[in-house]
């Protein structure tokens, strides 16, 4: 039985939040709580677009992305897929975010990093730190300089002033990473012998080779991000020493224990919350808002 210690891998966590030099790397679920989408319910928005299209085969989600995508540039309606993609990821509301995020982000990284489209945590940063702009900075765009600054701004200043966005940002749709194709632009073939062909390959490898990240909001089951985890594993010789802290919720036992075992191959350190049925049919994910509460007030927040 694999030691699930829930008091340890907090205790690690902790430490590394009091350093100031951990990474935040924040995903789709950290967003669900104020609206926008997850991964299968963005792809069945984009599906109604062309409601012809049907997965009968059933495709991988980036496939079927693929797919969608495909069959709207043969019916010359592409520009339709891009105007939904700003439409679904624009801001809904001044606040674009949740006190939460106010909280996860004044925990004490020295950057931020990002997959999602939207700007939750820009705004976010704004109201928690007082600071009028708070830039978005894109790694799918061409101003590869702006990237540069990013990863030479890292340090123990936790007053963030930047969010970096590696897969793009809503208002420049037709850049962002979301089917395999963009997937296979950005970061090539799943081949761990070429390592270093892409700009998006280079960036996330040193942020994982130099830094402790910490996923949240994260299902960490995208294979082209786990394959720079174990790139940098095999680089470094690392076996399953853990290097970063993934917040993953679990319904069951048996799910803790495979993600427990899972992600302890690839050099991360898993602080688990409980997910709940609601009567809906549901799942209740408030228990990530209370673990990050948690940590706040542990830390003084």
């Amino acid at each position: 039985m694999p030691d699930l210690n829930d008091d340890e891998a907090k205790s690690q966590l902790i430490h590394l939040l009091k350093e100031q030099k951990g990474i935040l790397m924040v995903g789709a679920g950290s967003s669900k709580i104020v609206g926008f989408p997850l991964w299968p319910e963005l792809i069945n928005e984009l599906n109604k677009l062309i409601p012809s299209i049907q997965n009968t085969n059933n495709l991988d989600l980036i496939d079927y992305a693929d797919l969608i995508k495909s069959e709207l540039i043969k019916e010359g309606r592409v520009d339709v897929y891009y105007k939904q993609l700003d439409n679904i990821f624009s801001p809904k509301k001044p606040n674009n975010h949740d006190n939460v995020h106010c909280k996860l982000v004044k925990l004490g990284f020295s950057g931020i990093i990002t997959t999602n489209y939207d700007r939750v945590l820009e705004t976010a940063i704004q109201k928690s730190f007082n600071i009028d702009h708070c830039e978005s900075i894109d790694l799918c765009e061409d101003r590869t300089y702006r990237i540069f600054d990013f990863l030479r701004f890292l340090s123990s200043n936790t007053a963030h002033c930047f969010v970096l966005h590696l897969h793009g940002i809503y208002d420049k749709p037709k850049k962002l990473i979301l089917n395999k194709t963009d997937y296979l632009k950005a970061y090539g073939k799943k081949d761990k012998s070429i390592i270093l062909d892409t700009l998006h390959r280079k960036v996330i490898w040193a942020l994982l080779a130099m830094h402790s990240l910490v996923f949240v909001g994260f299902s960490m089951t995208d294979p082209f991000f786990l394959s720079m985890l174990e790139i940098v594993q095999k680089d470094f010789a690392l076996d399953d020493d853990p290097v970063h802290f993934a917040i993953m919720g679990y319904e069951f036992d048996i799910d803790r224990e495979y993600i427990f075992n899972n992600l302890k191959k690839k050099g991360v350190m898993p602080v688990f919350y409980k997910i709940f049925p609601t009567p809906t049919g549901g799942k209740d994910h408030s228990g990530l808002k209370n673990l990050i509460y948690e940590l706040a007030n542990i830390l003084g927040i």
